[in-house]
């Protein structure tokens, strides 16, 4: 019994999420997803991990380098900020210092298809690879972008990590292919 209480406590939270954030995944959400991935800005977007194990989700923002850095470092204060009292909505506001766009958002003013695929999804994946150059901050999946630098004569390989020219602007690009299996 405690702990269907503790999960109501996590439906709750995700149900108020759905119905006041852009939630961008899952697109049709069941009661066994304790995650939602938001909007954030045009360019940011966060993944929200509810869990019956602590009063507050872990949030973690993905966008260009430069400005997810911030926004994670106020994310990691999460513990010490999120109030049962507030609205998820306020709670993340509040953290992450901006104000979210509203569940009916228009979905093409966020880039979030991958620049190679041009997918949302690929096979499970979202595009959280984002090219460094806050003026391009064109998205991709991992596995396409490792995809695209390896058949590309100019990429350079240190390790596991591919260094190489984003497929959009040119700029330069970094990516790790660590765990992705056959490439």
């Amino acid at each position: 019994m405690h702990r269907c209480s503790h999960l109501a406590e996590s439906w709750d939270l995700l149900d108020d999420i759905d119905s006041t954030l852009c939630v961008l995944q899952p697109q049709h959400p069941k009661r066994h997803e304790l995650w939602r991935r938001i909007a954030v800005t045009s360019l940011h977007t966060a993944l929200i991990d509810v869990s019956s194990d602590r009063p507050f989700p872990k949030l973690t923002v993905y966008g260009p380098r430069t400005t997810t850095l911030p926004l994670n470092t106020r994310a990691k204060a999460v513990r010490t900020l999120w109030s049962p009292t507030k609205s998820a909505r306020q709670n993340i506001e509040c953290i992450l210092q901006c104000t979210l766009p509203s569940a009916v958002f228009d979905h093409k003013d966020i880039k979030l298809e991958c620049g190679v695929c041009f997918a949302f999804v690929c096979e499970k994946e979202t595009a959280d690879q984002v090219c460094a150059n806050d003026v391009c901050a064109q998205p991709f999946h991992r596995t396409c972008l490792v995809q695209w630098l390896k058949s590309k004569e100019d990429t350079r390989q240190s390790f596991t990590t591919l260094f190489g020219k984003c497929p959009y602007c040119g700029g330069n690009i970094t990516v790790s292919s660590e765990a992705i299996h056959g490439l």
